[in-house]
């Protein structure tokens, strides 16, 4: 079991800039030698411990951690079909499975020095109707009922406002973490988060840090604005600073993707590992960057990421490391299951279910899963329905805002809620044809762009020397003209400044539709029960022009 440290984690309390870290910024001994070092350490930690009686740690042995962590879990409650195994059909995840695998670990892993630390790295609530009653408090609550010791704090937790953020961090209480927050670029942080947690585990101290992405002020709710989001390297400086004295591990817990978390590591050659978020990717090996290990475990509670270090007790050094992640691809034995858990998830699948397993219509076909540049099949879909909504010229829609796949057969409500869980609505406005050309030049040119849907629309790309180059652009099968104007239909998060895909340099006059987007979808399956997905690719890709 963790316990509080003295300190609860606000900055300023018994600073000390002597962390594990920062006291070892300076000249180390070649990465060869410290590995052979480690190494015989270790095998003499366990030489040791073989020649004992096994009850009490020997002189010299190993303390062995083992970090079990979470991201994206997305109000993830209930176990869901994985729509990646065609063969059968297979049920993954959920918050019993992942509280069963975390009472195994923690009944295995007992006794002196050894301990278990569980970590979440960001997105709670925001993806199912179990995870958005009562605007995710519930939710939270249950995970929480699995003992994680600090969470990171997620872009989707702005999604309702400040308000709705406040409400959850008052259920998370000292365990949410987040520090890269600040009122300005040059002004003190937030005092609505809590920059770090330290924990007491096999007789480490271990402070736990949070970090968010720089882009959440324009991937959610716009109160987000307000405030200045840090580069996470620069805010780690500032942390180890305010970091009390003998702290013997800091693990920084980072929902900002693993590119951000490389140069995370770069910056910090130092920290033997940093558990991420975001990104949602699923990291069956760690990404090594020098002696630093980046672990992720995708999303939706599909997998829980485990990590083994085994650490000199008198140094503090960590002297191994393995990663994996444990599949939850079958239901626990009785033994392990949790009841309590098991029984705040059946409360919130109950509040949930009544309208959501309703049948609404039958999909002919598996939509296309697309790509940054092909068009999926529900993305052609959300933008034809929009389109429609406004009998608009062209219609955009932001990848990242699908949230799950469909499969042939049929459609209930809560799989369109699983597709649309946040709460936009169908916008429209009118741009110039020079401002639409802009718009899909800022959405598609350059390195890292991830492309969107659209309707009524199609681009001509070639690849360039500096990422795509976008050829021409055709609406309602015509060339697009300049000083033409269309109607623009899109959802209320990209209108609002949402990826910064409408940043045009004057305000929008909206019309907003009040119509949830996932309603506009079973509109159409009332109307066609029997709906065929347009699967067409709206991109077209030529030969690089000479």
């Amino acid at each position: 079991m963790t316990r509080n440290f003295e300190t609860d984690g606000h900055p300023g309390e018994a600073a000390s800039s002597a962390s594990p870290v920062s006291r070892n910024r300076g000249a180390r001994a070649p990465a060869w030698i410290r590995r052979v070092a480690a190494l015989v350490a270790l095998l003499l930690g366990v030489g040791v411990a073989l020649a004992g009686d096994g009850l009490a740690p020997q002189r010299g042995e190993p303390i062995h951690l083992v970090v079990l962590h979470t991201n994206d879990v997305h109000g993830q409650a209930l176990p869901r079909r994985a729509t990646w195994i065609a063969e059968r059909e297979v049920q993954v995840g959920g918050l019993a499975r992942v509280a069963a695998y975390v009472e195994a670990v923690r009944r295995e892993h007992r006794g002196p020095r050894r301990g278990v630390l569980l970590v979440d790295g960001g997105d709670w609530f925001q993806g199912t109707p179990e995870g958005q009653i009562q605007g995710g408090k519930p939710f939270l609550e249950t995970m929480l009922e699995l003992g994680y010791d600090a969470l990171a704090v997620g872009n989707h937790e702005w999604d309702l406002g400040e308000t709705g953020l406040r409400a959850l961090l008052q259920v998370a209480g000292e365990r949410a973490v987040c520090a890269n927050v600040r009122l300005g670029p040059d002004a003190e942080r937030v005092d609505f988060f809590r920059p770090f947690r330290v924990v007491s585990v096999a007789g480490l101290d271990v402070a736990l840090v949070g970090f968010v992405a720089q882009e959440t002020p324009f991937i959610t709710h716009r109160d987000a604005r307000r405030y200045h989001f840090r580069e996470p390297a620069a805010e780690m400086e500032s942390v180890l600073k305010e970091l009390p004295k003998g702290i013997d591990l800091v693990l920084p817990l980072s929902h900002c993707g693993v590119e951000a978390d490389r140069a995370l590591a770069q910056a910090f050659p130092e920290l033997p590992l940093i558990v991420g978020g975001h990104s949602h990717t699923f990291l069956r090996e760690p990404v090594r960057v020098d002696a630093t290990r980046i672990v992720q475990a995708g999303s939706k509670a599909t997998v829980v990421g485990r990590v083994d270090l085994f650490i000199d007790p008198r140094t503090k050094r960590v002297l191994e490391m393995t990663a994996r992640l444990v599949e939850l691809d079958t239901e626990p034995s009785p033994e392990l299951r949790v009841e309590r858990v098991e029984a705040r998830v059946a409360k919130l699948s109950e509040l949930a279910a009544a309208s959501l397993e309703e049948v609404v219509g039958e999909l002919t076909s598996a939509p296309h899963p697309g790509g940054p540049l092909r068009s999926s099949g529900l993305g052609n879909w959300i933008a034809d329905s929009m389109r429609a909504a406004f009998d608009a010229d062209v219609a955009l829609h932001n990848k990242g805002g699908i949230r799950a796949a469909l499969v042939e057969g049929p459609v209930t409500r809560r799989n369109l809620f699983e597709v649309m869980p946040f709460d936009n609505t169908a916008v429209a406005f009118w741009l110039s044809g020079a401002e639409l050309e802009s718009v899909v030049r800022r959405g598609l040119e350059g390195t890292g762009r991830r492309g969107f849907e659209c309707s009524g629309m199609t681009v001509e790309w070639s690849d360039g020397p500096d990422g795509v180059r976008v050829l021409a652009i055709h609406v309602g099968g015509r060339p697009l003209d300049p000083s033409s104007r269309y109607r623009m239909a899109t959802n209320s998060f990209l209108a609002s400044g949402g990826d910064r895909l409408f940043e045009l340099g004057r305000s929008l006059e909206i019309a907003d539709s009040g119509r949830l987007l996932r309603d506009l979808l079973e509109a159409d399956l009332v109307a066609q029960p029997r709906f065929s997905v347009p699967n067409e690719d709206r991109y077209q890709r030529r030969p690089a022009p000479e």
